[in-house]
């Protein structure tokens, strides 16, 4: 992938995650990122990566993000020098959720007596 396609992607981030802030009333409790952006192409569409704390919160995140689609989209059009503003596709990173279940399961062993803590040996 080219520089130049790397950082349009960036460019969208950016401009999608301040648009999100200034734009977008996520409920309360609720820590929304945007950790990546990819687009086609022709610019028609959009891959959008989210982080959102809680975990549980990702179905009230993508109602709220239907909801202020119409506010995004303006806020995207401000931001970016693009012909078409491209339609946003939501996908969840679930590394932290993974990286907690493997961390238990650390846990168990450890304390089951299966493994031993890395400074231990």
């Amino acid at each position: 992938m080219s520089l130049r396609m790397e950082a349009g992607f960036e460019h969208l981030r950016e401009a999608l995650a301040e648009t999100l802030r200034e734009e977008v009333d996520f409920p309360r409790g609720m820590l929304v990122t945007v950790l990546g952006a990819k687009m086609t192409q022709n610019t028609a569409h959009a891959r959008i990566v989210l982080s959102v704390v809680p975990n549980t919160a990702q179905e009230t995140v993508l109602e709220t993000l239907r909801e202020f689609q119409h506010e995004v989209k303006d806020g995207l059009a401000k931001r970016l020098r693009l012909r078409r503003i491209p339609n946003l596709h939501y996908v969840f990173d679930e590394t932290e959720a993974d990286a907690a279940v493997i961390e238990e399961h650390l846990k168990n062993l450890r304390a089951s007596g299966e493994i031993t803590p890395p400074d231990a040996e």
